[in-house]
């Protein structure tokens, strides 16, 4: 029987105080649009005109702005989360069937996407061992070789267009570099962050579409706090940060790491996205997905207490194989000591699982 539940959310994002609340003339059809302090980047409730603040009570219209249309229905979104569930290794096995879900909520934000092409030129050293003597005399020694490269990517660069981007969980996740899937071991240490995926790039202008309130209509539309020009040095330096990484990973050691970022283009993009938020025995886990696709941008899930068992199996045979080895070269018999350890560690941890673990 599918235990699978839902409880919508009916809280409202960003409702402020009202001594807070601001007013400011559309510059398209002059109505009114209510934004508070700190947003810069307002949509128009009445027209879908979105505006940019350039000054005191001066705005600023953004010809280049899209939308992508919401698609995926609640029901929709809540179906493919539960493929989403039931699917891969390191997950629980009754996750889809035991998930509560605590809320699904549907929002639009704000994003500059940046167009780049961004070139790195990259020095450093690679630890090497080589052998040297003869004889009695013969060692190994260390040393360092000099090495460089470059490499070069284009990017439509992802930039919240809020100022805080731990807003809304998993964001990140919409440039290459972060998490799209966070594996919950608890507490068992040895899972190495198996079963975790890292995102790729994101294209959100192949989808978007000329903005438009009625492709959007039955979710909240967030404004913009970040302008054009502060997402652009945003995108830059993420951008920087991530090259520098791709090239410590090259080499043992970077002496020096050159990054030019050349920007192309930069449009305001809103997507819709499904926030959702469930919980599996007892513990709360988080995910969002496209509104648009209803992918999963994003998400947490719990292992399966079996998946402990597998991963402890192969941590064991590895242990047990090097302990069988050195018995067998050595041909000391106390070492195959550590091979049975290694088994009967294994048999108890799955009894335990069996009669304990829920």
């Amino acid at each position: 029987m599918n235990q699978l539940q839902v409880a919508d959310s009916t809280q409202e994002q960003h409702d402020g105080n009202k001594e807070q609340a601001k007013e400011i003339s559309c510059k398209n059809c002059g109505a009114p649009i209510e934004y508070i302090e700190g947003e810069s980047v307002l949509n128009c409730p009445y027209c879908g005109t979105t505006t940019m603040l350039a000054g005191f009570d001066k705005i600023v219209k953004i010809e280049e702005h899209f939308v992508i249309p919401a698609k995926v229905s609640r029901a929709e979104v809540e179906t493919n989360i539960r493929k989403w569930m039931a699917s891969g290794f390191w997950k629980a096995a009754d996750l889809a069937d035991k998930a509560i879900f605590e809320k699904i909520e549907g929002i639009v934000l704000p994003f500059w996407v940046v167009e780049t092409k961004a070139t790195t030129y990259w020095s450093g050293m690679n630890k090497r061992t080589k052998t040297v003597g003869s004889g009695d005399n013969k060692r190994s020694e260390t040393y360092w070789e000099p090495t460089s490269g470059n490499f070069e990517e284009t990017y439509k660069w992802t930039v919240y267009a809020r100022q805080d981007e731990s807003e809304y969980w998993g964001l990140a996740a919409l440039n290459p570099g972060s998490k799209s899937v966070e594996a919950d071991w608890g507490g068992f240490f040895l899972g190495l962050g198996t079963g975790s995926k890292v995102s790729g790039k994101s294209d959100l202008l192949q989808n978007a579409a000329p903005f438009s309130l009625d492709v959007v209509k039955d979710m909240k539309v967030i404004n913009g706090q970040i302008t054009r020009e502060r997402a652009e040095q945003r995108g830059q330096n993420d951008i920087v940060n991530l090259h520098r990484k791709q090239a410590e990973s090259k080499v043992t050691r970077v002496t020096d790491c050159d990054t030019t970022v050349d920007i192309n283009g930069c449009s305001l993009v809103y997507l819709p996205v499904w926030q959702i938020q469930y919980k599996y025995k007892g513990k709360s886990y988080k995910m969002l997905a496209n509104g648009h696709t209803g992918d999963v941008i994003s998400g947490q899930a719990p292992v399966g207490k079996w998946d402990k068992v597998v991963m402890l199996s192969i941590i064991m045979t590895i242990l047990a194989g090097i302990f069988a080895l050195i018995a067998f070269l050595s041909e000391e018999p106390m070492w195959w000591i550590g091979t049975g350890a290694s088994a009967g560690i294994v048999g108890l941890y799955a009894l335990w699982t069996m009669l304990f673990s829920k």
